[in-house]
């Protein structure tokens, strides 16, 4: 007997359709799992055994073949042990075959034939949807996670013994009823309440302008200052002015926290922009990703977020050079032997230092350190890796009178200009694939960056007295563009240009 079950299989953060051809003849008793399986679904063989047995059924004492087609793929982790165990009581189930074809079965089994949730369970319903699968059977602890995937069948089941009689009309799932009390709290998930906001940061009125066109146009901001000045604060409440994130944008996310199995069982998916702050002792894997599994590191889990590097200098230099790539690209390749993993890592990147190693070179307390030590500290950047930054903004610390006075913009006031910005660089790029002024090419820059001859007279001062890199020259345009549709102006003039440069000006302070 022949039985052919859909299930499936996640590599990286998508998933792919298996079959699995469940052959049971007769012969010498044993069962086998061909298709170039790892070794955790080599093992389902027992899981397998001792749930079917354990749910009331017989186990057939035949020769059982078990292929995963197709077979040059490899296969890994748990999400098979239902398929497999459908396919073995195929003679149980009265459905035909047709309803099966249009079926897939996800799910790792206990020994006592419950099932048990699993990772990844968003990208897999997506892929089947993509496969026009009708009906996906799923362990119902992943319910609240597959709640946000529209016109698919998803199918809660507790137990391999709870799936066939599902299958056989003895059981009827109230999925209704369950789906209704999920969604009353999954309509709640996302209130937009931070425990930051800007109202609580006294004084640098210039960093918080920064922070407010980095959020803007999604441009890359270094911040330098003395310690306890404010840097870490700031960061931290930027994704707090960012546009709400949308549900393409959560689905994006979810599906690269769902396949490491970092969602929240209480919300079933990413309903905030990511903020990820890795210590600078993190390793080149951790923060790149890789690995047998080719796990995303933090780059791809600030995707659509903020990736906050804290004292950016401390970083191993070898590690800063591998985000030159991914800053550019929004995407990241992770090779190995027979595959290539892509994941976007579509993020912006806010970095804070200090201007050297002791922390108080150029601020009012005395340095202490040698100039060779200034040096070596700022030269653990480099240049290419600068490039990247749009803005840098010093961060001082502020007198007493700022505290005493502490009348400062909420988030919520700061973040209303940013999504009208937002607003009108949607509309600008309606027909292009991007969203952000951050994201434009050349073509774009002189189509959207149009400037008059005053506004020319003075970015041609500035490119010839600076030795403008083409890269520096672009994203001071890009800045500029941000910094117009901030106030409402369609073409640039020279004040859009001498604000975006004045984000600049530490760059050549420390830097040069």
């Amino acid at each position: 007997m022949l039985s052919i079950i859909n299930s499936s299989n996640l590599m990286g953060i998508n998933s792919h359709l298996i079959k699995l051809e469940i052959d049971i003849t007769y012969g010498i008793p044993s069962f086998n799992i061909v298709g170039l399986a790892s070794t955790e679904i080599k093992e389902s063989r027992e899981r397998v055994k001792s749930a079917i047995i354990n749910s009331g059924y017989k186990f057939p004492n035949s020769r059982i073949v078990v292929n995963l087609s197709p077979a040059d793929m490899k296969k890994e982790g748990s999400f098979l042990d239902l398929g497999i165990s459908i396919g073995i009581l195929r003679e149980f189930i009265k459905k035909d075959n047709k309803y099966l074809e249009e079926s897939m079965f996800i799910g790792e089994l206990s020994l006592d034939g419950n099932l048990q949730k699993v990772k990844g369970i968003l990208s897999i319903i997506i892929g089947a949807k993509e496969n026009k699968i009708k009906r996906v059977f799923i362990p119902s602890d992943n319910l609240l996670e597959s709640l946000f995937v529209e016109d698919i069948n998803i199918i809660p089941i507790k137990s391999l013994k709870q799936c066939i009689d599902y299958l056989n009309g003895d059981l009827d799932i109230n999925k209704e009823s369950i789906l209704k009390n999920i969604k009353l709290d999954a309509d709640k998930i996302q209130d937009n309440i931070y425990d930051e906001d800007f109202s609580d940061v006294s004084g640098n009125y210039f960093v918080k302008r920064s922070a407010e066109i980095a959020a803007a146009g999604n441009h890359n901001l270094l911040m330098i200052g003395p310690p306890g000045s404010g840097k870490t604060m700031i960061a931290k409440r930027i994704r707090t002015i960012l546009p709400d994130i949308n549900k393409e944008e959560m689905l994006e996310v979810s599906k690269i926290y769902s396949s490491i199995g970092m969602i929240d069982n209480k919300k079933g998916i990413i309903d905030r922009r990511p903020f990820r702050n890795p210590h600078h002792t993190s390793t080149k894997q951790a923060m790149i990703g890789g690995g047998i599994d080719a796990k995303p590191g933090e780059v791809v889990l600030s995707h659509r977020g903020v990736l906050f590097l804290d004292e950016i200098a401390e970083f191993d230099k070898k590690i800063l050079e591998t985000l030159r790539q991914p800053i550019e690209d929004k995407v990241i390749n992770i090779s190995r032997i027979k595959y290539n993993y892509q994941y976007p890592c579509n993020f912006l990147l806010v970095g804070a230092m200090n201007p050297c190693p002791c922390g108080y070179y150029m601020s009012e307390t005395e340095c202490r350190c040698k100039t060779f030590e200034i040096d070596r500290y700022i030269n653990k950047i480099s240049g290419p890796l600068l490039d990247r930054f749009d803005l840098f903004v010093e961060v001082n610390s502020i007198p007493y009178k700022e505290f005493s006075n502490n009348i400062s913009e909420s988030s919520y006031d700061i973040k209303n200009r940013v999504e009208k910005a937002r607003e009108i660089q949607k509309y600008r790029f309606k027909d292009y694939d991007i969203n952000t002024n951050d994201e434009m090419n050349s073509s774009m820059i002189n189509k959207y960056c149009k400037l008059n001859q005053e506004s020319i007279d003075t970015i041609e001062l500035i490119f010839n007295k600076y030795k403008l890199s083409n890269r520096s020259y672009t994203k001071l345009l890009k800045v500029a563009r941000t910094i117009a549709d901030l106030d409402g102006e369609e073409d640039l003039n020279s004040n859009h240009i001498m604000e975006a440069f004045s984000f600049r000006k530490s760059y050549y302070k420390y830097f040069k």
